[in-house]
């Protein structure tokens, strides 16, 4: 008999006709990249372990952010934090940033995109402070890029300790924002100066 050579298409047929589940327990997945079209179910819930600390006080560059992240400072974090402005590419990733267990500056700075980029905001900053007062709200000003932050400033996005800032990136350059701002003490009344249309550089 001849050799008879199955063709690419008959293996690639073949190929997708197996259902089978792959037991992955203890396995490690180096570099992997995983494209579906299709609904991924975790049972047991996805662990995401992009966590960072800030390891002083100076400005921080997150530009080069490309997936999930959580970032937080438990020192008094005094400069701006530029985020990376939303693309095509990087639709669906959210970034959380925390205000750990020190109050960041009481001098204004800035926590969003760069001047340069046309990435703006949607969103809401609440407002409360440490001393109990009751949270106020108010929505981010069109076109805004950023949020001022100040740790006790009554009508700015806050800074003290326990403030979260959450951005979900929507579409090319528009990100929205929920800020969960705390200040250290007063009467919260955040305003239009709470964000900001200029960026952060």
């Amino acid at each position: 008999m001849g050799n008879r050579r199955m063709g690419l298409k008959r293996i690639e047929a073949l190929l997708e006709a197996v259902d089978r589940d792959l037991n992955l327990a203890n396995s490690t997945l180096t570099n992997c990249t995983i494209t579906t079209n299709q609904i991924g179910t975790f049972s047991n819930g996805l662990l995401n372990s992009n966590v960072v600390e800030q390891s002083g006080t100076a400005a921080e560059d997150l530009t080069a952010t490309a997936s999930n992240l959580v970032w937080y400072a438990n020192t008094a974090q005094a400069a701006n934090i530029t985020l990376p402005d939303a693309t095509a590419a990087n639709v669906g990733m959210v970034i959380k940033i925390i205000v750990g267990t020190t109050n960041w500056a009481t001098s204004a700075f800035k926590l969003g995109f760069a001047d340069s980029g046309t990435c703006v905001l949607v969103g809401q900053v609440y407002l409360s402070s440490l001393d109990g007062n009751d949270v106020e709200g108010f929505t981010i000003t069109a076109n805004a890029q950023s949020l001022q932050i100040d740790a006790d400033a009554v009508a700015t996005a806050g800074g003290a300790i326990g403030s979260i800032y959450e951005f979900t990136y929507l579409e090319a350059n528009l990100v929205h924002c929920m800020a969960y701002g705390m200040i250290t003490t007063g009467t919260c009344a955040p305003d239009a100066t709470a964000s900001t249309t200029t960026g952060t550089s």
